[in-house]
């Protein structure tokens, strides 16, 4: 099964900024071109299902996802029911000298056996550029000034 792992180092910011900006999956689409909508269906401090829907490589993919929160800065998620028939992976945090850096790593299976010596490249090359621009969008985001 592919996996695609791609990394941004954010320099000049806190891993509790970064840590809220990619929990809060909800306002990605916000400031994220290719996410489409995000919904926590339910959601504790340990784990959530969220709903996703994305333009991948220009085509709408949509699922439903289990997200498990772990302190101090890994979420791991696993598909419950999607367009894919095996689409999980994991954002990772780690605080440098610098900053801040995020790792979005994701292993997915598009089922279809006969033809993943064709697709598997095209899914990787989309979920590579796909993740790219979320982290790049993520690395955008600043803390608001403080009030004074």
């Amino acid at each position: 099964m592919p996996t695609v792992r791609t990394s941004v180092d954010i320099p000049g910011v806190g891993i509790d900024h970064v840590w809220n900006v990619v929990c809060d999956f909800e306002k990605h689409p916000e400031y994220m071109a290719d996410v489409l909508e995000i919904r926590y269906l339910e959601r504790d401090a340990a784990t959530a299902l969220s709903s996703w829907r994305v333009l991948l490589n220009g085509s709408e993919l949509t699922w439903d996802e289990k997200d498990y929160f772990h302190p101090p800065h890994r979420i791991d998620f696993d598909q419950t029911e999607g367009d894919l028939e095996v689409f999980r992976g994991s954002w990772t945090l780690q605080e440098t000298e610098e900053g801040v850096n995020v790792v979005l790593e994701i292993e997915f299976d598009l089922g279809i056996p006969s033809l993943a010596a064709v697709l598997d490249p095209v899914g990787i090359q989309a979920i590579h550029s796909n993740s790219r621009s979320m982290l790049a969008a993520i690395s955008e985001r600043r803390p608001e000034p403080a009030a004074g």
